[in-house]
């Protein structure tokens, strides 16, 4: 059993000043969040943020509380502070998405075990070989929007952050005897670029199977998504808990013909049944029926790739194990995948910005030429 963890709840404006002082001695901040993203409500938040400092002190900030967030905002996104957090891609976006927050000098423990080799780098596994610490799994799915929280869950979430420090230490330590650590540099660097610049994905483009509907029907997919969204905003629950996916891509395909047709349908929140929001579907479908065609983007012309493509691809893949293997890495980690697909299917022909772009310095030095070389090699038969 572990021992009990102290820590410093901040849901009262007046705990608020002692506590950025606290965090604005230490040099670097661990950092965590709970969120609800379209689990248990509607929409994405950020339900806690808890802070360790190096001198082993353990805050949890409730954003739903009585308090102004904002300095604590600013604490995190100017540079002064390292912040050392675990898979740290969807906070960035989330603290971007909600806050406008963009964080900087990172320490992503995730990143850092990938390049140093660990197989299992997901948290606890990390805490349990690295640390010998045991996490307990039962509030991974826990509402975190719920007030207020019982101390357990408090606890498991102060501890989030506990062991980062002591993680980073390790971490470090290897990549730096490895040689690596100028990797890692660069990968947390490329993590601030966030968020993304490339407009995010519609909703409906992103449901399964949409890619094999017809134009007329993913148009008609579109305006029941957007209905569907609309309602899951009015009764604050996640947009499945209206209207599962396959079941939405069904009535684009099969659009029922009137209000008797549409209550025969099992599978949709009861909500949906009543009088008035089965006509807001019925005219959400006859939206759908009357609205320009949308050709899904996985479904338009791709550029015709060079004869051999397959082989080429086959042959890069086993290029980019046998660099990986001597380094003990994952093979994902030597060079990106859509340069492979690139270079397969457009040999001879520069990479394009995007997909250059991908390649970090470490690689380009360490394979760079190589690469070239096998993108001009023949296609074995």
């Amino acid at each position: 059993m572990q021992n009990p963890i102290v820590y410093t709840l901040v849901d009262r404006a007046e705990a608020l000043p002692a506590a950025l002082a606290d965090l604005a001695a230490s040099p670097s901040l661990a950092l965590d969040m709970e969120m609800e993203n379209s689990y248990h409500h509607y929409g994405l938040h950020i339900a806690l943020i808890q802070i360790s400092t190096a001198q082993q002190k353990h805050y949890i900030f409730d954003p739903l509380a009585a308090i102004d967030i904002q300095p604590l905002g600013a604490l995190l996104t100017g540079r002064r502070k390292e912040l050392i957090l675990h898979d740290a891609d969807f906070d960035l976006r989330a603290c971007h998405q909600i806050y406008r927050w963009k964080l900087k000098r990172l320490f992503d423990t995730k990143l850092a075990a990938q390049l140093c080799g660990y197989r299992r780098f997901g948290l606890g596994h990390l805490l349990r070989d690295l640390l010998r610490i045991q996490v307990d799994k039962k509030f991974q799915t826990f509402d975190w929007m719920q007030r207020p929280l019982p101390p357990a869950a408090l606890d498991y979430a102060a501890r989030d952050t506990a062991s980062l420090h002591a993680l980073q230490t390790i971490l470090t330590e290897r990549l730096v005897a490895l040689g690596r650590w100028t990797w890692a540099q660069e990968e947390f660097q490329r993590l601030e670029r966030y968020p993304p610049r490339e407009t995010p994905v519609a909703a409906h483009l992103r449901i399964n199977r949409s890619s094999l509907l017809t134009p007329r029907q993913l148009a008609v997919l579109h305006a029941l998504t957007i209905f569907r969204d609309q309602m899951a905003r009015n009764i604050n629950r996640p947009v499945h808990y209206v209207i599962q996916d396959a079941l939405l891509v069904q009535l684009a395909v099969q659009p029922p013909a009137n209000a008797k047709a549409l209550r025969a349908m099992r599978g949709m929140h009861p909500l949906i049944y009543r009088a008035a929001n089965t006509r807001q579907l019925l005219e959400a479908l006859a939206q759908g029926q009357a609205a320009p065609e949308e050709i899904h983007p996985q479904r338009r012309q791709r550029p015709p790739s060079q004869a051999g493509y397959a082989q080429r691809l086959k042959a890069l893949q086993e290029w980019r194990r046998a660099r990986a293997k001597p380094l003990d890495l994952e093979p994902f980690l030597i060079w990106p995948n859509d340069a492979l697909q690139w270079c397969a299917r457009h040999p001879q022909e520069p990479l394009p910005a995007d997909v250059a772009s991908q390649i970090r310095a470490w690689q380009q030095e360490m394979f760079g030429d190589d690469f070239q070389r096998q993108c001009t090699k023949p296609p074995q038969p």
